[in-house]
């Protein structure tokens, strides 16, 4: 699968990092002797207690569809009682995606937001390429906020967490989370990716199930005359060529590890690793992964592939967008932004998802579950007191969707960060420049869909789950835990990434793949192999 420039500058930063944090964690050794799979399995986690709140038009299902609302419930109601906090300030430590917004003297999203909580939340926004380095510095100095979001893979995380921050395995395991009612909403399987050491340290940042999607702009596929929903690879193939013509600077699809993924969906690869009887084996070694490699590269010869796609920070949405490309493989999150940005300026837009089809009719296609977890919020090692008002100001964040904490917590203040006209939310142009909401790295609800002013658009998201999700197969490792995957996976992705567009581009032969995985496995790939192996059979 493609390295997203995102991707490397976490990975590349926790192997940047790694040198940093291990002297300041290598004292607490013991705690990595605690961190096998056998302990972790007998935490008891959090009890799971779906919310009842607004009833969304369009239902949520238990194989994790999310629900869907047309427009955001009338009078809506709160969910919680009082001020979790007890005064005095919260720091917090947590990514951004773009530039800082003003501080809360200027900012009257954050203002409201610190009056609710009853603290003065004090944000470190920290550029998400940055995190792992800005992680080492703050470990080494020992200056370590309240709060601190851990994202990527960060090396020697069970001897971090040992010797930095407090397990909260006490106050939310099992029905103890009941005191914290918005936290009994996140699912175990949600929960499962925080536990380490035989205890829980911090909150899962929810994802859902539904992971990557092919969008396909149908404007365009309507107007050409194309089939979207093609029934094989072969159709797929005729797609693109029915897609692609150069002179109207038009090509099928930008994104080549998308590609590639798509087609292995097609082939039933497995999620990222395949467990059989113990044994773990990488997608990457599959022979349906030499295939659909295969495939994408005789597509990319073929003209198919936008030709600036191998360049660094390729635009891909925006190629999607403007309907350069009128494919893109992109996160399910990603439906959202599509409308947002570019709808207004082409409102014949017409956004949906296709399906990968069975490959040739002798396999059965699956999507890529995403991953339950985006991140996890961990806690500075605190009294007891300190640590239950974190907590309750976190169940004040992850109020769901449909309540009002929801909308203070997600656009500000009305008639200034935002309007809302018939149950339709409209950010104003200082409610995007005030727009804090990153602190849902802190901790977050359950995602519902919901696109304001669209909601056919909602109408399709769900509908487009309702078929996905089932076909969905999760990745074996989660909840398993590698520190050689956290110290070598940024040099290993480099090793690979450059393979691929060298076979993609047509510069090495495809066979070429094997000699890779060999120096793969050689320089890392075995030992990861052998460290998820080991915590799997523990728990087995």
């Amino acid at each position: 699968m493609q390295l997203s420039r995102r991707r490397f500058l976490h990975t590349a930063g926790g192997a940047a990092a790694a040198a940093a944090i291990a002297p300041t964690v290598t004292g607490c050794n013991h705690s990595a002797q605690r961190n096998s799979t056998e302990s972790n399995e007998k935490v008891v986690l959090p009890t799971h207690i779906r919310f009842n709140g607004a009833t969304p038009d369009l239902a949520a299902t238990d194989s994790g569809v999310q629900p869907g609302f047309l427009r955001y419930p009338a009078n809506p109601q709160p969910c919680t009682h009082g001020k979790p906090g007890n005064g005095g300030s919260v720091s917090a430590m947590i990514a951004i995606y773009s530039a800082a917004p003003p501080g809360p003297s200027k900012n009257k999203y954050w203002a409201a937001l610190n009056d609710a909580l009853g603290v003065d939340v004090k944000l470190q926004m920290v550029l998400a390429g940055n995190m792992s380095e800005k992680l080492a510095v703050t470990i080494a100095g020992d200056d370590i906020p309240d709060v601190v979001q851990l994202v990527g893979n960060v090396p020697n995380t069970p001897q971090l967490l040992a010797a930095k921050f407090a397990p909260i395995t006490e106050y939310v395991s099992g029905d103890a989370v009941k005191d914290y009612p918005l936290l009994a909403n996140l699912t175990q399987e949600q929960w499962k990716t925080t536990v380490y050491n035989g205890e829980i340290y911090g909150l899962p940042i929810p994802r859902e199930r539904a992971g990557n999607i092919m969008y396909r702009r149908d404007d365009i596929f309507h107007t050409l005359g194309v089939n979207p929903e093609p029934k094989s690879y072969s159709e797929f193939a005729d797609v693109c060529k029915q897609l692609t013509n150069e002179k109207s600077h038009r090509w099928a699809i930008g994104n080549w590890g998308g590609l590639i993924a798509f087609i292995q969906q097609m082939l039933g690869a497995p999620n990222s690793w395949q467990e059989k009887n113990g044994k773990f084996t990488s997608a990457y070694e599959v022979d349906s992964y030499k295939q659909a490699l295969s495939d994408a590269t005789a597509l990319v010869k073929a003209g198919y592939v936008h030709p600036d796609s191998f360049e660094d920070n390729a635009p891909t949405k925006d190629w999607f967008g403007g309907g350069t490309t009128p494919m893109n493989f992109d996160n399910y999150t990603a439906w959202t932004g599509y409308i947002a940005s570019y709808k207004p300026q082409s409102p014949e837009m017409d956004v949906n998802g296709m399906f990968p089809p069975d490959y040739d009719g002798s396999t059965k296609a699956v999507i890529f579950r995403g991953n339950p977890s985006y991140s996890t919020a961990i806690f500075r090692k605190a009294k007891p007191a300190r640590i239950k008002e974190l907590l309750r100001i976190a169940n004040y964040l992850a109020s769901p969707f449909g309540t009002q904490e929801y909308i203070t917590r997600r656009w500000g203040v009305q008639d200034v960060d935002f309007t809302m006209k018939n149950g339709n939310v409209t950010l104003t142009s200082r409610g995007t420049a005030e727009d804090i909401n990153s602190v849902g790295y802190i901790a977050d609800a359950p995602m519902a869909l919901y696109e304001p002013g669209h909601p056919e658009e909602t109408k399709k998201e769900h509908a487009y789950q309702l078929k996905a999700v089932p076909m969905t197969v999760p990745n074996p490792t989660i909840g398993l835990f590698s520190n050689a995957y956290s110290t070598k996976n940024a040099t290993l992705s480099t090793l690979l990434t450059d393979a691929q567009t060298q076979i993609l581009q047509g510069h090495k032969p495809v066979s070429s793949w094997d000699d890779t995985m060999k120096e793969w496995r050689a320089q890392g790939g075995d030992a990861i192999r052998k460290e998820y192996e080991q915590g799997f059979a523990k728990s087995h």
